[in-house]
């Protein structure tokens, strides 16, 4: 059976300098392989500064949909633009910054159907 989400009916739940909503995973779809969120990065004045986070166990996948901003792996800081796609690999230590120019919407996809919120 074929599933089908739409962005435009998203639910978005606070999570630390963001806003995310699960699109898809066990919990929302019952996937067994996926998970892909919709993620609103706060500004860092506005409470974005995120900390750096890792997984141990999988890569993931960032698209940027709307908004400028700057992706930090492992040291490196990359600048990131809507229609830019980043893998960053197993391990490396990771976050995506808003510096405030304005909204910063991603979609992060794991090769896992559920991965804790943190």
């Amino acid at each position: 059976m074929v599933t089908r989400v739409n962005l435009k009916q998203a639910v978005f739940q606070p999570a630390a300098g963001r806003r995310v909503a699960e699109l898809v995973s066990a919990k929302t779809t019952g996937a067994t392989g996926v998970t892909c969120r919709l993620v609103e990065i706060y500004a860092e004045d506005q409470g974005g500064a995120r900390q750096p986070h890792v997984h141990d166990d999988f890569e993931e996948v960032i698209y940027v949909l709307d908004g400028e901003g700057k992706a930090w792996v492992d040291g490196e800081v990359i600048d990131i633009t809507p229609g830019d796609l980043i893998v960053i690999p197993i391990k490396a230590g990771h976050r995506i910054i808003n510096p405030g120019a304005g909204d910063l919407r991603i979609l992060c996809f794991f090769p896992a159907a559920a991965v804790a919120i943190p």
